[in-house]
């Protein structure tokens, strides 16, 4: 696990959210409505300042219509 970090798996998430929202053209306001998690929460998720639980990953995943793998794959 040397390689990888739990703070390089909250820069992967982090990337790529902020990547599926624009492919969408939505806002996290958007992502919080449709997961009920709120904004700042999210904020802190693409801020990487947020450790977030898998259960929100899918949440999140679902929100921005892909997989929970897909928030956590390398691009």
């Amino acid at each position: 696990m040397d390689q990888f970090h739990a703070h390089t798996f909250r820069k992967i998430l982090a990337r790529n959210m902020r990547i599926r929202r624009a492919e969408l053209d939505i806002t996290q306001e958007e992502v919080a409505l449709r997961t009920g998690l709120t904004q700042a929460y999210l904020s802190g998720i693409e801020r990487e300042k947020r450790n977030v639980t898998l259960d929100n990953i899918q949440k999140i995943a679902l929100a921005l219509e892909t997989t929970g793998a897909e928030l956590l794959n390398i691009r």
